[in-house]
């Protein structure tokens, strides 16, 4: 009887020891401040939110970047972009490859489930482009023909239900999709107006962007689950370039009075609103 009690407290004390031998996860915000960069996920193509502005410098520029370098400077450590996709913009996260996920990343319940989200840094609405000398006017006018949109975002699923009859067509990036309107592989595209605005840039003779929204996207950045200082530290730098006046400059630098495209900023860095 002795003997079988001491075998199960010397099992019970190597379980014990197992368990305080193993290691705690690490808290993403120590990681990165020990790496000492902060990989922040941004498209390659998704002008003015992150592009080659110079082909000669190669140098990405964008909203996406600014905010990318203002929440990398507030924890304290160096920026560096790592290039994702539509699609992969929530897997990279999870798996590491990023540590925050930009590229126009909407707010939906379905993606709030697998990674939680900052308050929102943008808001836009989604909208259908069409060449200037279409036929199309309407929605109804969209029923059997052939539509771009981009792969992994939310037009996947909130365009079937708002546009009756659209044969949607993804694309790896809005400029893939932008490819295949210029070549009359499909009638129209749907996509952020923000980001249709910015494809046609000085051709805005040759398209024309309807005028009833898909739907109105709000957008935050993607962090990893269960991160709660990160979460913060990317709130905070939010919060800050908020009410510093910072985030209208930057809005203006790439959207706004100060761009192209002049644009009028229609909402402000704060909270999801459900």
């Amino acid at each position: 009887m002795k003997t079988r009690i001491q075998a199960t407290i010397f099992g019970m004390s190597v379980v014990l020891c197992g368990l305080a031998a193993t290691p705690a996860r690490a808290d993403q915000l120590d990681s990165v401040k020990a790496a000492g960069v902060l990989k922040c996920g941004v498209g390659s193509q998704y002008k003015p939110f992150s592009y080659v502005q110079d082909p000669k410098t190669r140098k990405f520029v964008g909203y996406d970047i600014d905010i990318c370098d203002a929440i990398a400077a507030k924890i304290g450590v160096k920026p560096e972009l790592v290039f994702i996709t539509g699609a992969t913009r929530v897997t990279d996260l999870q798996s590491g490859r990023t540590d925050v996920a930009l590229a126009n990343l909407t707010h939906t319940a379905e993606r709030a489930k697998l990674v939680d989200f900052s308050h929102n840094y943008f808001a836009t609405d989604v909208r259908v482009m069409v060449p200037a000398s279409s036929s199309i006017k309407s929605f109804a006018d969209l029923n059997g023909k052939r539509m771009a949109g981009i792969s992994g975002s939310n037009h996947e699923v909130k365009v079937p239900k708002v546009i009756t009859g659209a044969d949607l067509k993804v694309f790896p990036s809005p400029a893939n999709a932008f490819l295949a309107l210029e070549q009359g592989k499909v009638e129209s595209m749907a996509g952020d107006e923000t980001t249709l605005i910015g494809l046609i840039d000085g051709k805005r003779d040759k398209w024309r962007i309807l005028d009833q929204p898909v739907d109105t996207q709000q957008i935050g950045i993607g962090v990893r689950m269960g991160e709660p200082r990160m979460l913060a530290a990317v709130n905070d730098t939010l919060t800050d370039l908020e009410k510093s006046g910072r985030a209208a400059q930057i809005f203006d630098q790439w959207f706004g009075k100060d761009s192209e495209l002049k644009m009028k900023r229609g909402f402000t860095f704060a909270p999801y609103k459900p």
